[in-house]
């Protein structure tokens, strides 16, 4: 075979081949077609963009979808729908199954479709649409009759409970739908009291970064405390979507509100609630405002919104991944104290010592609680001469694996004020001081001179193998 022959071949099966990839393949199957002749409507549900539904003596509606699983309700006030009643009204739209043959012309005032007992339109993805309208009960079947507009068929299943459901009855029953992973920054506004807290989003291989007090101070933020407050909002269930006037606002607590939470998932705002008095009828009830939408929810979250600044502030001086740490290192007068990891050992001095010895002095400052927060302008009300010039008693030094560089706990005296003796601790990252019991600097000190001895320590003689062979044997 020619040269030339044999490119028209290779053309021709490209050819081929890319109609089939390409186009082919996406056509329905035998099988498919034949089920969709037994259907009055035919559509894939994932094509859905929005469904209008239009029903007398209710008011109309329109479920409008943002993405898998999300969807909003256009209706009087608008807010979030109900996902999986918006995905079961769309698939139940896919199931009109025909009984007997769908025909044309028809009359639709014979079959009660001149004022339909339901109405929906459904809107895809290519701007296309499609409308359905159901009327009577067909006698001598088990159908009711439907038109898509050009055909009169009886359809089995047809969703008329759905369609004559109230507009609430698609609304939203959370009061926070965000997966609270991909929860960024929270804003909780209470009167005057404005706090601002901020994490890093991670990513696909890693995992959100703690929790960070960006107003009205620079501080960690303690982070199981957040969550909690996190999943609250995420379970709070709503029992009601009672209709309020803009002048009884008042009335309820939601004007102005008790707190507004704000969440955004890097800059875009996912959810604003703001949350009122308790319902007076119902027992751990409060009544909440979902953007512009007045609802009654579970009073779970008043604990957490109720508590003050220090509550969100995180208590422990300096948490520490321990696995993560690379490298330690402390000092206090003539104690210095120090080991690095490498090839997963921890060595110090050149030698290798216990990983716990460096868990140990490193858990002493990841366990502590402080007493009290202490901000620079109340140093000297608190006796702590700390500054620019002052020298700590002691310092401990800790650099994680990715860090770009260590983080520096320096400890001061303070004055004890009448209770157990204290220090304070500045760590870097954190506006203010942290009082500790002077106690947590003792036992700083004993893990640091422990890790000081072992690395100091002279190895341990090795028995040669000929003073093994000969060394006696001991009785059992």
């Amino acid at each position: 075979m020619s040269t030339k022959k044999l490119l028209v071949l290779t053309g021709i099966f490209l050819a081929l081949f890319a109609f089939v990839f390409f186009y082919e393949r996406k056509q329905p199957t035998s099988e498919e077609r034949a089920q969709a002749r037994k259907r009055l409507l035919d559509f894939r549900a994932e094509d859905v963009t929005s469904v209008a539904v239009e029903r007398p003596d209710l008011p109309r509606f329109e479920l409008n979808k943002k993405g898998p699983g999300k969807w909003t309700l256009a209706a009087d006030p608008p807010g979030r729908a109900d996902a999986f009643a918006a995905d079961n009204l769309v698939a139940d739209l896919g199931r009109l199954e025909l009984v007997g043959e769908a025909r044309e012309p028809f009359d639709p005032k014979e079959y009660g479709l001149d004022a339909p007992r339901g109405k929906a339109t459904l809107v895809f993805s290519d701007g296309s649409r499609k409308t359905v309208s159901f009327g009577k009960e067909i006698p001598g079947t088990d159908g009711t009759a439907a038109s898509d507009g050009k055909r009169l068929a009886a359809v089995k299943y047809a969703p008329l409970a759905a369609l004559a459901k109230p507009v609430n009855e698609f609304r939203s029953k959370r009061l926070f739908e965000v997966p609270v992973s991909d929860v960024t920054k929270l804003t909780l506004v209470k009167g005057p009291n404005r706090i601002v807290l901020a994490r890093d989003g991670g990513g696909a291989k890693a995992p959100p970064g703690p929790w960070r007090i960006e107003s009205p101070v620079a501080d960690l933020a303690n982070g199981e405390f957040v969550g909690r407050l996190l999943s609250d909002l995420s379970a709070a269930q709503i029992s009601d979507y009672p209709a309020v006037l803009a002048t009884d606002l008042p009335r309820i607590g939601l004007a102005p509100p008790s707190a507004v939470v704000t969440a955004q998932k890097g800059s875009e705002v996912v959810a604003q609630i703001s949350f009122g008095a308790a319902k007076a009828d119902a027992a751990n009830k409060i009544y909440a405002k979902d953007d512009a939408l007045v609802v009654v929810v579970d009073d779970r979250v008043q604990e957490e919104l109720g508590k003050e600044l220090s509550a969100f502030r995180e208590l422990r001086p300096l948490p520490v991944d321990v696995f993560r740490t690379v490298r330690i290192q402390f000092e206090s007068g003539d104690l210095r104290a120090g080991a690095e990891k490498a090839e997963g050992e921890w060595r110090s001095g050149g030698r290798t010592v216990g990983a716990s010895l460096v868990e140990n002095l490193l858990g002493v400052l990841s366990r502590a609680e402080c007493r009290a927060f202490v901000a620079k302008k109340d140093y000297a009300a608190r006796g702590i001469s700390a500054g620019p010039k002052a020298v700590p008693v002691a310092s401990l030094e800790v650099l994680e694996e990715g860090g770009a560089s260590p983080r520096t706990a320096r400890f001061f005296p303070a004055a004890a004020g009448g209770g157990p003796a204290v220090v304070a601790v500045e760590v870097t990252g954190r506006s203010d001081a942290l009082l500790l019991e002077a106690a947590v600097l003792g036992d700083l000190k004993r893990e640091a001179a422990r890790l000081r001895d072992a690395a100091l320590a002279p190895p341990k003689a090795t028995p040669s193998p000929e003073a093994a062979k000969t060394a006696p044997a001991t009785s059992s």
